[in-house]
């Protein structure tokens, strides 16, 4: 019941997302496409980085909160409003500085740099207000309230399709109006989070005093923090290369991959909204010394894991391809060979959809026990598989190869997640601990 609100809030999370992507590859054609999808892996390292590290210290909020230590719940609140400011105003100006050389590193191709780099810029420049919503609903979360979050979500949900209306169509924005659209929609739904949490949690009420925290504090923070940021950094760093590789196949490729990696967004949000409640879940209970609760709730969460991936999957390999066909239009010859390249990738996926779900499901519930090791190894392992796999897989069976790429990533950090989980929970097995 913790879960379905978070989902419901990724659906309207990824509807805009996707209603950006649709007026791009209908209005403006695949070029417009690919430039904004040509870029993904690029606000995947930047935003994972920032998100990874404002979420991760909530972990160390929830604790606090399910220990019922108030106190330190609100001095914790002041920290990740620390974190969120400084994180925001750095990569905000280190990413503008040097976007000009990070599209280079992509293997951009000249006829989509131009539309790439404004699209981004306009990114970079919003990215304290895209976090804003990412802490605040973290908070909110940590704190067990996960509908408020949806509710404004879905307020700047609305309101995004109608400013993508307005930017592209009606003041011929190109592809800066969607970029807009995403940043202002976002920050209002941050902003009024923010407002909601101050007003009705006191544990979420910061004070003067609070921000007078010492550094041993802020520490124990940044030790759960910045190894889960490094995480989805090293992640990013692998989806750029495996990005240059994609580039350097053309433009119908990179829309096809951008029109794929649309759909896999709303594919992997019901094992995100798993992953997300179970980090929060385990993280409350591990605070209050509720150690089979933990257990009960990996399996379960595991069983919906595996059953949810089984029905998405049928699902994908069915209505894939028609689904696709929304986010591409042009020319017929260019159209029909868009979308076999966007399902052969979408159907290899399909079939290993399973070892994602619980790839995040353990990995969540691992953070949650507050280790941040071994989730930056899983990292790691997900870096080396997918640079190997995608700079040479395709020398020797073709462009094909590239599609695997993501698959033996997902394989290596699952196995080591798995393992580790288990030995992780062994020393808990024995403990007596009441049910609340």
């Amino acid at each position: 019941m913790f879960m379905l609100p978070i989902l419901a809030g990724n659906v309207f999370q990824q509807l805009y997302s996707a209603v950006d992507t649709i007026i791009v590859g209908r209005t403006l054609g695949s070029d417009a496409l690919a430039s904004v999808g040509s870029i993904g892996s690029l606000q995947f390292l930047v935003f994972g980085f920032c998100s990874g590290l404002a979420g991760g210290v909530t972990v160390v909020t929830s604790q606090f909160i399910g220990a019922g230590k108030t106190e330190n719940a609100r001095r914790s609140t002041a920290v990740i409003y620390m974190i969120w400011a400084v994180v925001s105003l750095l990569c905000t100006v280190v990413g503008i500085v040097c976007l000009p050389g990070l599209l280079h590193i992509l293997n951009m191709p000249e006829n989509l740099f131009q539309r790439a780099y404004a699209y981004q810029l306009v990114c970079f420049i919003g990215l304290g207000g895209q976090l804003l919503y990412n802490v605040e609903s973290s908070l909110l979360r940590a704190i067990g309230n996960s509908k408020v979050p949806l509710i404004f979500l879905i307020i700047s949900s609305v309101l995004n399709i109608i400013l993508d209306f307005v930017f592209i169509l009606a003041f011929h924005m190109d592809v800066v109006g969607a970029a807009a659209a995403t940043i202002l929609a976002q920050s209002l739904s941050g902003v009024g989070c923010l407002i909601y949490s101050f007003r009705k949690y006191p544990q979420l009420r910061v004070r003067k005093e609070d921000f007078k925290i010492s550094f041993a504090f802020l520490a124990d923070h940044l030790r759960v923090g910045l190894p889960l940021s490094i995480q989805d950094s090293i992640t990013g760093i692998g989806m750029m290369v495996f990005q240059s590789a994609l580039n350097g196949m053309g433009a119908d490729a990179i829309a096809a991959y951008t029109a794929c990696n649309k759909l896999e967004t709303f594919v992997v949000m019901p094992m995100y909204s798993i992953a997300v409640a179970m980090v929060t879940f385990t993280a409350q209970n591990f605070g209050a010394k509720q150690y089979q609760r933990i257990r009960k709730g990996v399996h379960n969460g595991t069983y919906m894991a595996v059953l949810t991936s089984a029905f998405i999957s049928g699902m994908m390999v069915l209505f894939g391809r028609n689904v696709l066909s929304l986010f591409v239009s042009g020319e017929p010859d260019q159209t029909r060979q868009v979308l076999d390249i966007a399902y052969k990738y979408l159907f290899i996926m399909a079939v290993f959809l399973w070892v994602l779900y619980l790839l995040y499901v353990y990995r969540s519930a691992i953070q949650g026990l507050g280790n941040t090791l071994i989730p930056l190894a899983s990292g790691i392992a997900e870096f080396v598989m997918r640079v190997s796999v995608a700079l040479l897989l395709p020398k020797w069976i073709g462009e094909e190869g590239i599609y695997y790429a993501e698959i033996c990533a997902w394989s290596s950090a699952a196995v080591l997640l798995i393992i580790s989980y288990m030995i992780l929970i062994r020393k808990y097995k024995d403990a007596k601990t009441s049910e609340s």
